[in-house]
C-alpha cells in the first residue's frame, strides 16, 4: 500500500511540475572555484633558476636565503638577475666596469654604494673583485656599523667566483650579521661545490687539499663583529 501511495504522489507531481518527482525547482550546480598557484614573479623565477644551476651544492637554508634576497631586495634593484646586462653593448659595458672599479676602490663605505654593488653582481669581471673585497672586508672594532653594503658586496663576489676572494669569504661564514654569513656560505658553495657551514677549519683543509695556498690563520679566527640593526 505504501509503495502504491508513493507512486501516486510522484505521478501527481509529474503532472503538476512537468518533470521529476520533487516539489523543488531544478537547480544547476555551479562549479566550485579552483585554487590556483600564485603567479611567480620574473625575479623569483630567475632566482629559482639560478639556485638550481649555481647554488645546488648549498644546503636548503642557504638556497632559501638566496631566494629570499631576490624577493625582498629585487623590487628595489638591490638584487639583479644574473643576466641583467646581457644585452648591454660591449662599449657601454666596459665603460660601466671601469667606473665601478674606480668607485669601489675610492669611495667611502656606506649605503650609497649598494645600487652599484648590486650592479656589479651582474657584471662578471675580474677587475671588480679587489673593490668588492674592499667593501666586503669593511670592519670596525670599536662600534656598530651598517652591514648592508658589506653583504651586497659578498653576494656580488658570489657571482665573480674568484679564488682570490675565498679566504675572505671563509672568514665571514660566522659573521655576526645574518645576511653576511649566509651569503658568504652561498658564495663558497657556488664556487667550490661544498658547504661546511661555519666550520672555518674544514673550509681551510678542503681548500688546501685542492692544491691552493693555505688560508692564513688571520682569516680563520672566530668572528666577534658587532653590527648595527636592522641586519639588512
Amino acid at each position: 500500500m505504501k509503495n502504491s501511495c508513493l507512486a501516486f504522489v510522484c505521478a501527481l507531481a509529474v503532472l503538476t511540475l512537468g518533470s521529476g518527482c520533487v516539489s523543488t525547482p531544478k537547480v544547476t550546480a555551479s562549479k566550485a572555484p579552483v585554487a590556483t598557484q600564485p603567479t611567480e614573479s620574473p625575479l623569483t623565477a630567475n632566482a629559482q633558476a639560478e639556485v638550481e644551476t649555481r647554488y645546488h651544492a648549498a644546503r636548503p637554508e642557504i638556497q632559501e636565503y638566496v631566494l629570499w634576497t631576490a624577493r625582498s631586495f629585487g623590487p628595489g634593484a638591490l638584487w639583479l638577475p644574473e643576466d641583467a646586462f646581457a644585452s648591454l653593448p660591449p662599449e657601454a659595458r666596459e665603460k660601466r666596469i671601469v667606473y665601478l672599479v674606480t668607485l669601489f676602490n675610492e669611495a667611502e663605505y656606506g649605503r650609497h654604494l649598494c645600487p652599484a654593488l648590486a650592479e656589479a653582481s651582474a657584471l662578471k669581471d675580474n677587475r671588480l673583485v679587489p673593490g668588492l673585497m674592499k667593501v666586503a672586508s669593511y670592519h670596525l672594532d670599536d662600534r656598530d656599523y651598517d652591514c648592508r653594503p658589506k653583504w651586497i658586496a659578498v653576494s656580488a663576489l658570489a657571482r665573480q667566483e674568484s679564488p682570490d676572494a675565498v679566504p675572505l669569504l671563509v672568514s665571514l661564514v660566522d659573521h655576526g650579521n645574518q645576511n653576511t654569513r649566509n651569503w658568504a656560505r652561498a658564495a663558497l658553495a657556488r664556487q667550490t661545490g661544498q658547504d661546511f657551514k661555519q666550520d672555518k677549519t674544514a673550509w681551510a683543509k678542503w681548500w688546501k687539499a685542492q692544491g691552493h695556498e693555505p688560508i692564513d690563520d688571520h682569516w680563520l679566527q672566530p668572528s666577534a663583529v658587532k653590527t648595527s640593526s636592522p641586519p639588512q
